[in-house]
């Protein structure tokens, strides 16, 4: 098996960056993917490799030696329902595609609590939701082992360092900081954990408890939805 090699897409917003510096901070090698080159020397700085490559093109090329896969990138709140259905569901089944392609040994999907009952979202949210929602359905199901992280109500906040899990019935949600959300993506990539879906809000609960907990449990089949 090959040593990890992690391929970050979305790594220049603001959850792929905090993400690119737990990646540095835990010395995983890692690949960012972006945009523009004009954002190259920050990555370069953390002894990232460097790809350029727009979601909405063929990107098969950034996926050449790597093992592992994070897919941090995310329409803005601003942005029309054509960039949602570009950037939250299309781009990620193409991931999904180019990853089993590759035979990429884990494939970490970044998407959001929302994604259980898009119909049930707020009128501004409805339509991102449901982007999120076909698109963790797809990779779920595409045959790659995958990690879909489902966090509820995003912050800037320091890392709290804990969490608690959440599932579709869960009212109270209190905000998890993004950096948390970063460092559960890279234990995700360094514990191995497979074909699982996370979904979690603020909370005590340790997240190195929360990690080590799914990482024994039996690795299960697809489910038939999410």
């Amino acid at each position: 098996m090959k040593p990890p090699k992690v391929l970050l897409i979305g790594a220049h917003g603001r959850t792929g960056r905090l993400i690119a510096q737990r990646l540095h901070h835990e010395s995983l090698p890692f690949r960012a993917m972006l945009r523009k080159s004009a954002h190259k020397s920050e990555f370069a700085a953390m002894g990232a490799e460097i790809v350029l490559s727009d979601l909405t093109n063929d990107f098969c090329h950034a996926f050449d030696d790597i093992t592992h896969v994070i897919y941090a990138a995310g329409s803005a709140q601003t942005e029309s329902v054509h960039e949602q259905r570009a950037i939250d569901r299309d781009a990620v089944m193409r991931t999904a595609d180019y990853a089993r392609r590759r035979r990429v040994q884990q494939l970490v999907v970044i998407s959001a609590l929302s994604a259980f009952d898009p119909a049930h979202s707020g009128f501004a949210l409805r339509h991102y939701s449901r982007m999120k929602r076909e698109a963790d359905e797809y990779v779920a199901h595409r045959g790659v082992p995958y990690a879909i992280l489902r966090p509820g109500p995003l912050s800037d906040e320091p890392a709290h360092g804990a969490i608690a899990l959440a599932d579709a019935h869960t009212e109270h949600k209190p905000e998890v900081s993004r950096a948390d959300v970063a460092r559960i993506a890279v234990q995700c990539v360094s514990s191995g954990i497979g074909n699982r879906m996370i979904a979690f809000v603020g909370g005590d609960e340790s997240i190195d408890s929360v990690i080590d907990a799914l990482r024994h449990e039996p690795i299960h089949a697809a489910p038939t939805s999410l």
